[in-house]
This record gives structure tokens, C-alpha cells and sequence, in this order.
């Protein structure tokens, strides 16, 4: 491995209703927590509050940290990387503004994000793409 790359997730449950990000870039699907990439220079609380801003148009008012990956997870994107994920659960009482985007990729490719409330229940785990995301999910139990 060359290098890490940290990711910073937000589980939003509300009415219980948890919220999901499906994705697509360039054909690769994928369902997630909302969040992304940490930048040089920023923690993570941070960078989950810059995340829910500049995708959702939402202001974080609450944070409980949740999980910190426990195990080595290799980037679906990139061979030479290493993921270490971090997952808050969070509050806001602002609306969302943004239920769908399109984000430039920092690998020059296009991200399309569908944001879903889902009912909350177990069957989330089966809705999931990543271990990391399963896991964290599992520590709200």
C-alpha cells in the first residue's frame, strides 16, 4: 500500500427513517452512508460537516462517533490504497436541499449521488455495499 485514504460517513436517522446515498460512477453502483474523502489540512469532524453541506445542503448539529474501521479495507477504486473509514452518527434539523447530485471525482471521473430515506430496520445491512458501512450499522444494534 502507498496510501491511505480516510473516509468520513454520517449516519442520519430520523423518524425512523435512516438515510442513504446510492451511487453510480462510471457504472460502478453503490449504497452508502453520505459522506466522503478527508482533505489535508481538516479533521474529521470537519470533514463529515463540509461533506453534508457541499452534497446535502445541510448544517450538522449533532455528532456521536460510532465506529473507527477496525479491520484493512482495500479501495474498491484504487490498488495502491488503503481505506479507513469513520462513521458518526448525526442530527440536523435543516431540510435537505440536494436529494440528487452530480460531483466531479478526484480521479477525473463523475459521481451521481440519489439520497433515499429508507425505513430502519436489519434488512439495511442487505441494502449496503461496503463491509465498513455493515459494520458501523451493526454498532448502532
Amino acid at each position: 500500500m502507498s496510501k491511505f485514504n480516510i473516509r468520513v460517513y454520517g449516519i442520519w436517522i430520523k423518524s425512523n427513517k435512516i438515510l442513504l446515498s446510492h451511487e453510480n460512477i462510471d457504472g460502478y453502483e453503490m449504497t452508502k452512508f453520505p459522506g466522503g474523502g478527508l482533505e489535508y489540512g481538516e479533521g474529521a469532524l470537519e470533514c463529515l460537516k463540509r461533506e453534508f453541506m457541499e452534497e446535502l445542503g445541510v448544517k450538522i448539529s449533532q455528532t456521536k462517533l460510532i465506529n473507527v474501521s477496525e479491520k484493512y479495507i482495500q479501495s474498491a477504486f484504487n490498488e495502491d490504497e488503503q481505506v479507513l473509514a469513520v462513521h458518526y452518527l448525526i442530527k440536523s434539523e435543516d431540510k435537505i436541499k440536494n436529494y440528487e447530485i452530480i460531483q466531479n471525482t478526484r480521479v477525473g471521473k463523475f459521481n451521481q449521488h440519489l439520497f433515499k430515506w429508507h425505513e430502519l430496520s436489519p434488512t439495511i445491512m442487505n441494502i449496503l455495499t461496503f463491509e465498513m458501512d455493515k459494520e458501523a450499522f451493526c454498532k448502532l444494534q
